[in-house]
C-alpha cells in the first residue's frame, strides 16, 4: 500500500536528518583515530637482528605495532617511515585502504623493497591500532577466522650435521619425534657465482641428504630452499634430483624476477614451485599468477608493503587454485600479522615457523594471550588488534645504538 504524502514527506525529513548526524558520528569516530605520532625503533631479537618496527599512535592515546624489513637495509626504511609521516600523521586511521595507496603514489618515483617495508610497518600498525578501538582480533577485520590454528613448517633445525643420508635420516626422526610434520632448509650452500650453475658434487650431496630426510621421515613434508641461486639448466637437474623423494614444495630454484623461467620449470614438474619473498606489493605477483609460474605464493608480511596487500594476494591466488604460505623469518610483530592474515584466508597452506622457536621466551613476553604453540601449529592470537604489545622495558632491553 502506498504511503500518503505526509508519511512520505515525514520519512524522507528522517532520512535527511540522519545524514548529518551520521557524519557528525563519522568525523567523530574519525578524530578519535587521528595519528599524533609515529616513533621507529631498530631491535635486535635473538637471532634476528636489527627488526624495524613503529609505535603508532593515535591522539585519544591507542597505539599499535607494526614491522617492516629489507634485509639487509635499515638506513632506508628508516628514511622511507620519515616521509611517509608527512603523509600519515593527521590523518585517520580507519582509512587503511586510502592510507595505503596514498603512501603508494606518495613514493611512486622511488618504490623499491625499503619503500615497501616502511609501508609494511605502517600498515600493519593501522590495523592493529582499528582492531584495538573496536576491541576485536584483527582476523575480524579481515573478514572473521577460517583457521582456529595454522600449520607450520620448522625452519633450519637440522643444524650443523655431517651431510650424509644417515645425519639426515637421524635427525628427521628426532624432529619428527618432537611432533614436526615439516621442515625447510636450504642444502645447496652459497651462491655458485654469476654463472649460476649446480657443480655436480654439490648435486650428488644433496640427493644423499634429501634421501635421508625422506627415510627419516616418510610422512614428513620436505620443503627444499634454493634462494633463487641457479639458471634454468640447473633448475631443471634440481627438480629432476628431488621428484622421487616426493618434496612438498621448491622454493625459488631461479631468479625471482624470471618468471618466464620459473613457470617453464613449473610445467616440467609436479613438484610445487613457491615463490614471493622477494616480490613487493600486489602488483608483482600478478605476473607470477597469469604466467601459472608457481603453485604456492609466499608473501611476506614485512616486506610487500603490510596486510593490505597481502589479503589482496590471498584472493587473486584464490581465483587460480593456489595457495598461501607466507614467509616469515621475522619478529613478534609481523609473526602475528601474519597469523592473523593467514586466519582469515581460505587459501591458506602452511607458514613459515621463523626465528619464532628460537625466541619462545620472547613471544611468550610479548604475546597478550601467552605464545600458544607446538612444533607443527600455532594458535591464533585472540586479544584485540594483533595480540601483541611491546611494552618500554621490551624496547629498551632490545634497541640498537
Amino acid at each position: 500500500m502506498p504511503l500518503r504524502p505526509p508519511h512520505r514527506r515525514s520519512f524522507l525529513r528522517g532520512c535527511l536528518a540522519a545524514v548529518p548526524l551520521y557524519a557528525q558520528a563519522r568525523q567523530r569516530e574519525s578524530g578519535r583515530l587521528r595519528i599524533r605520532r609515529i616513533d621507529p625503533h631498530v631491535l635486535r631479537i635473538g637471532g634476528r637482528a636489527n627488526i624495524v618496527c613503529a609505535r603508532i599512535e593515535t591522539e585519544e592515546g591507542i597505539h599499535g605495532w607494526g614491522e617492516g624489513t629489507s634485509p639487509p637495509m635499515i638506513a632506508p626504511v628508516l628514511g622511507h617511515l620519515e616521509e611517509l609521516k608527512k603523509v600519515v600523521i593527521g590523518q585517520s586511521g580507519w582509512e587503511i585502504e586510502r592510507l595505503w595507496n596514498r603512501m603508494y603514489v606518495a613514493g611512486e618515483n622511488y618504490l623499491g623493497g625499503s619503500l615497501y617495508a616502511a609501508m609494511s610497518v605502517i600498515d600493519t600498525a593501522l590495523y592493529d591500532i582499528v582492531g584495538k578501538r573496536l576491541g576485536v582480533p584483527v582476523y575480524q577485520l579481515l573478514g572473521g577466522k577460517v583457521h582456529d590454528r595454522l600449520r607450520i613448517y620448522t625452519s633450519y633445525r637440522w643444524g650443523n650435521i655431517p651431510r650424509t643420508a644417515e645425519a639426515y635420516a637421524r635427525r628427521t626422526r628426532e624432529l619428527a619425534a618432537a611432533g614436526a610434520t615439516a621442515g625447510k632448509y636450504d642444502p645447496f650452500g652459497e651462491y655458485p657465482g654469476p654463472e649460476r650453475q649446480l657443480p655436480t658434487p654439490t648435486l650428488n650431496e644433496v640427493r644423499e641428504m634429501i634421501r635421508g630426510i625422506r627415510e627419516g621421515g616418510p610422512a614428513f613434508d620436505i620443503c627444499v630452499e634454493a634462494h633463487g641461486k641457479f639458471n634454468l639448466a640447473s633448475a631443471g637437474r634440481i627438480v629432476r634430483m628431488l621428484e622421487p623423494f616426493d618434496p612438498f614444495f621448491l622454493e625459488e630454484p631461479v631468479p625471482v624476477e624470471d618468471v618466464d623461467a620459473m613457470a617453464a620449470l613449473q610445467r616440467s614438474t609436479n613438484i610445487p614451485i613457491a615463490t614471493g619473498e622477494g616480490l613487493y606489493s600486489h602488483f608483482a605477483f600478478a605476473d607470477v599468477l597469469r604466467k601459472q609460474a608457481a603453485r604456492i605464493l609466499q608473501p611476506d608480511v614485512a616486506r610487500a608493503g603490510g596486510i593490505t596487500p597481502c589479503k589482496k594476494i590471498a584472493a587473486m591466488a584464490e581465483a587460480q587454485y593456489v595457495t598461501i604460505a607466507p614467509h616469515n623469518p621475522n619478529g613478534p610483530v609481523c609473526t602475528a600479522a601474519s597469523m592473523h592474515l593467514a586466519a582469515s584466508i581460505p587459501n591458506f597452506l602452511i607458514m613459515e615457523e621463523g626465528g619464532a622457536y628460537r625466541e619462545a621466551d620472547v613471544y611468550r613476553a610479548v604475546f597478550a594471550g601467552g605464545w600458544k604453540a607446538d612444533n607443527a601449529h600455532w594458535q591464533v592470537p585472540e586479544g584485540p588488534g594483533l595480540g601483541v604489545d611491546l611494552p618500554p622495558e621490551f624496547v629498551r632491553e632490545h634497541k640498537v645504538g
